[in-house]
């Protein structure tokens, strides 16, 4: 059985990636998914002028539960085990390391659809996460 890193941020691309998951599920057991969001770092006297570090830290969680809650509804509706997590930090890094972290043995990610081209000038996540690990990546449109 297989732990499934799947990294959400609440976008259609994301809950295609859980829904993905369900349904491999089905040929290939999964003994947990952690599902992780990364919150963009904002830091206190930039952006978040007259914040402080605690209302700074108190607005990634909530931005982060936000964005792990239709995830997270999906894998509880369908009895699959799993842990939900906020980063902070490069979004990219920021998985792999907790693909290494949780022990994971694949990771299941969404993909905005950009073309190669559009990707080459762009930058990516998904093609980030694809040079940084070793891991299996599963990108689903």
């Amino acid at each position: 059985m297989k732990r499934i890193l799947i990294p959400v941020d609440g976008s259609q691309p994301s809950i295609h990636a859980v829904k993905a998951l369900l349904d491999a599920r089905r040929y290939d057991p999964v003994e947990r998914v952690e599902l992780l969001t990364v919150q963009i770092p904002l830091q206190a006297g930039k952006i978040g002028r007259g914040l402080s570090q605690a209302e700074i830290d108190a607005y990634h969680q909530e931005e982060g539960q936000a964005a792990l809650q239709a995830a997270s509804a999906l894998l509880a509706e369908a009895g699959v085990p799993f842990q939900a997590r906020v980063e902070v930090g490069a979004a990219a890094d920021t998985i792999v390391r907790v693909a290494d972290e949780s022990e994971a043995d694949e990771i299941y990610m969404g993909s905005r659809g950009l073309g190669s081209v559009s990707s080459w000038f762009l930058g990516s996540v998904a093609t980030r996460v694809l040079h940084l690990t070793e891991l299996p990546v599963t990108l689903v449109k």
